[in-house]
């Protein structure tokens, strides 16, 4: 076999080889970000606290038996009167607090200390 003759190599001429990872690194970046603030996409659900419920505060409330309606919320107990200097008039303000309810605002809530598990 002959050989075919080459040019002479010069080092400090050849074209350097270099790993471009910015576009990688960007791209990574992007993504988690992209990740973290979808995983805490706010919902127009409202909590127990008073805030907004993230997705994931919704899923785990409706698995575990921590969504609220307002049919379920218990009246306002009777006021104990073991304690009372006047019980009758105790128990007329209670009266009168339970006679001016109104309904929840809200149609459902997130009650993220719910910890009954899901029935599926």
């Amino acid at each position: 076999m002959q050989r075919v003759p080459q040019p002479p190599v010069n080092p400090a001429l050849r074209a350097l080889e270099r790993h471009d990872f910015w576009p990688g690194i960007v791209v990574v970046l992007a993504g988690l970000v992209v990740a973290f603030y979808g995983a805490r996409h706010l919902t127009g659900v409202d909590t127990v606290d008073e805030n907004i419920a993230t997705e994931i505060q919704l899923v785990k409330a409706f698995s575990s038996g921590g969504l609220q309606f307002p049919d379920q919320v218990a009246p306002k107990p009777p006021p104990n009167l073991d304690d009372m200097t006047d019980p009758g008039a105790a128990l007329d303000r209670w009266a009168k607090q339970q006679a001016n309810v109104q309904p929840p605002a809200w149609k459902i809530r997130v009650d993220l200390g719910a910890k009954t598990p899901c029935p599926t």
